[in-house]
């Protein structure tokens, strides 16, 4: 069963330890683990895993998270989709593009928005999944617009900022999880939009 799965989800390693894709350092071995680069990686594995009745699990940056010694019996998704496009005051990103990262390189272009973001670990999805804030400033402030994929049907969808029914440390992506942690919608990407600044004050 473990050379069938294998052959059918390509790139996929066994046995990693979770606790070294954790800001916590706290986890045991996934059974199953792959790095999701683009979008096409993620839809092409999770459609794998469902036809082979895998359990999946999906992982971001990993902060914030305590996984247990015993790690996970299925397959371990990391989000990594790490692309950035700037066009004008928006910014197209990647679900797995780091959140500081981010802050820095829209301020180098005289942006403003993501200033309070900067030292914060974690990913761009991670912080729309938990509608991320500090200092009275909110991810949702600058979000456009969310790209998603539904894990029962694998079809994408597109979430206006009204849509993603954004309040405190919470989102419709963190409340649509299931009862045993896993997620039905995963982000994949964001537009996000932001303010233009007098580099010279």
């Amino acid at each position: 069963m473990a050379d069938k799965i294998l052959q059918k989800l390509s790139g996929v390693q066994k046995n990693v330890l979770l606790k070294d894709y954790t800001t916590y350092k706290i986890g045991g071995p996934a059974e199953y683990f792959f790095i999701a680069k683009t979008k096409e990686d993620l839809i092409l594995t999770l459609k794998s895993a469902k036809d082979l009745k895998l359990p999946v699990f999906i992982l971001g940056g990993g902060s914030n998270l305590l996984i247990s010694d015993k790690g996970f019996k299925g397959l371990v998704i990391k989000i990594n989709i790490s692309r950035i496009s700037l066009s004008g005051n928006k910014a197209f990103v990647g679900a797995g593009v780091d959140l500081t990262k981010l802050a820095y390189l829209s301020a180098d272009r005289g942006l403003s928005g993501l200033e309070w973001a900067t030292g914060i670990p974690g990913t761009v999805g991670g912080a729309i999944y938990g509608s991320a804030q500090a200092f009275g400033i909110k991810i949702a402030d600058s979000v456009k617009s969310v790209e998603a994929i539904n894990l029962k049907t694998l079809k994408l969808k597109s979430f206006t900022k009204k849509q993603c029914q954004f309040s405190l440390k919470n989102s419709i992506f963190k409340k649509n999880n299931t009862l045993r942690g896993t997620r039905n919608l995963v982000i994949v990407s964001a537009v996000l939009e932001f303010q233009n600044k007098d580099n010279n004050l």
